[in-house]
């Protein structure tokens, strides 16, 4: 009812202004014409920056439409209707109708109607405003349930991570992109990689006992997330990661495999620390590092000699392999995240330049001197007011259902095809609108974020796979020759790929390795993974681990 009031009165100002001045021309000889040009032009040319603050919300960032085009249109032609009408004269004599009409009056009730609609406008937006203060209370309590329990100081990796993202900024050598760390085919063999892990000892030691830690929280004001809120130590712990992955590597070339299937283990407590912030993009990251661990796991594996059987029994180790890392808690974070940036902007903590700070493209951001800088005040009161309630229900909509999506995912009972059509149901369900410019912002690509869950339910069935072929190696002297073979003695059936509805995971041993693998998102079986590294553009999409017969480990 107050966007309806709203509009109806400056409506009926733009018309009271156009019949006022026609009354001024129909009483004034030398400048009727000027009047005239007054009441028709001043109403346009005020709301003007509005209508095209709001042209550009509804069609260049695709929001639904409100009412500022058809006010415009309404005070243009019924203005025109009125200076006809109006300068009309009367049938017995020369003198035009307007000017029997109240100026003064006329121009006090156009003041009075505008006044009332800017109020209207006013209360509207601190409506807006006063939800803020509720979305705010909301996302903190919703923050606080998907963040892990606090380790105590003494057993927080956070100190430690830090002390090693420091050495590793001030280490070129790690970073060099022709060093061991970011060259997947670099020979584990070269002199090279046990130089460089001498050199920076300390810090391997360093990333060992962050790893050890049972947990891990930075300080951060997760009760009051912001588009401010920073997370550099992501990339120093993706470092750690290649570091630890190329120690446990090495260790195991050098004949120490019980240090290196623990620091395999250490690979995939530090996804999990890294994962354990309530945020999407904490969550690929421990996502990937785990991955490195399972990938780690399955060179060790070859390298095991029949006296380190007691190794596959380690706990750390059978954690890793048969505990998937789950997303649910990062989208229910990242949910938490949005609300508090909704609420930003409903009680204009935030601008027009926190779109361009959210965005990676050319959204502008109306700096001095950018040609429509006139328009960001403009821009966020009609965005704040008129757009952002109906922004925020769909933001809210599409997370509701990628929450149900997300716990459906954790059980791993449902198959990437039938995930598939509930993500695609989401962005198709013709009872929801268009996402509205803050929601496109930040809302997170769902279909990459579910498929980088069902990547890692992949890896984890492969290493599964892997683990129970090493026991039969050990015990038999050879790798078995189907996945079949191991059932049940080994496996108590046959791990089913997530990519497919039913389908048991695919298994080759060739060329001396057994290779384990899913068809992958597009359902379509393309021989297998290849080495990292190796895999031609044209390469399908399979998900899984390779590990090589047996290797003997240098002496």
């Amino acid at each position: 009812m107050g966007y309806f009031a709203f509009f109806l009165l400056l409506t009926a100002a733009c018309l009271l202004w156009s019949a006022a001045c026609t009354a001024a021309a129909a009483r004034s000889n030398r400048r009727r014409a000027l009047w005239l040009f007054l009441g028709l032009a001043l109403p346009v040319l005020a709301l003007l920056p509005w209508l095209l603050a709001s042209g550009y919300l509804a069609f260049d960032a695709r929001m639904r439409p409100n009412w500022f085009g058809p006010v415009v249109i309404s005070a243009l032609i019924g203005g025109v209707w009125i200076s006809r009408a109006g300068m009309t004269a009367v049938t017995s004599s020369a003198v035009a109708v307007a000017s029997r009409w109240p100026v003064i009056g006329l121009f006090a009730f156009a003041i009075l109607a505008k006044a009332v609609s800017f109020g209207t406008l006013l209360i509207l937006d601190n409506a807006v405003a006063a939800e803020a203060r509720a979305m705010r209370v909301e996302a903190a309590a919703m923050m606080q349930a998907a963040l892990p329990p606090a380790p105590v100081d003494a057993e927080n990796a956070a100190r430690l991570h830090l002390q090693a993202g420091a050495a590793i900024a001030a280490a070129p050598d790690l970073t060099a992109a022709d060093g061991p760390l970011d060259d997947p085919q670099f020979d584990i063999a070269n002199p090279a990689v046990g130089d460089l892990l001498s050199r920076h000892a300390a810090l391997v030691d360093t990333i060992r006992r962050a790893a050890d830690m049972p947990g891990c929280r930075f300080a951060r004001d997760w009760a009051r997330p912001s588009i401010e809120m920073l997370l550099p130590e992501m990339q120093a712990m993706r470092t750690e990661a290649r570091i630890l992955a190329l120690a446990a590597r090495r260790g195991s070339f050098e004949g120490r495999p019980a240090e290196a299937v623990a620091d395999a283990v250490r690979l995939g407590s530090l996804g999990r620390q890294a994962g354990s912030e309530p945020i999407l993009v904490s969550s690929l990251v421990g996502l990937a590092i785990d991955g490195e661990a399972l990938s780690v796991v399955a060179d060790v594996l070859p390298r095991l000699g029949p006296g380190d059987a007691a190794l596959l029994d380690d706990p750390g180790l059978r954690d890793l392999v048969g505990a998937v890392p789950s997303i649910v808690r990062a989208v229910n974070g990242e949910e938490a995240f949005g609300l508090a940036v909704f609420a930003d902007f409903a009680d204009g903590r935030e601008d027009v330049h926190a779109f361009g700070r959210l965005s990676s493209d050319a959204t502008p951001t109306f700096d001095k001197g950018h040609p429509l800088a006139f328009l960001a005040d403009p821009l966020m009161a009609i965005y704040r007011v008129f757009f952002l309630p109906a922004d925020l229900a769909g933001y809210r909509d599409r997370f509701r259902k990628l929450r149900s999506t997300a716990a459906r995912s954790v059980d791993q009972r449902q198959g990437w095809p039938e995930m598939k059509r509930d993500i695609d149901a989401i962005d198709t369900d013709p009872r929801r609108g268009p996402d509205g410019a803050l929601a496109r912002l930040l809302v997170p690509a769902t279909e990459a974020v579910f498929r980088a869950q069902s990547h890692a339910v992949a890896r984890h069935r492969a290493a599964e796979v892997l683990l129970a072929a090493t026991r039969e190696r050990l015990a038999a002297g050879t790798l078995p020759a189907a996945i079949e073979s191991l059932v049940p003695a080994r496996l108590p059936s046959v791990p089913r790929d997530p990519f497919t509805s039913d389908s048991p995971m695919r298994a080759a041993f060739e060329a001396g390795e057994l290779s384990v693998w899913s068809v992958g998102p597009n359902g379509t079986d393309d021989g297998g993974p290849v080495a990292a590294g190796n895999a031609p553009p044209e390469r399908g999409d399979d998900i899984g681990l390779r590990m090589r017969a047996a290797a003997a480990a240098a002496r």
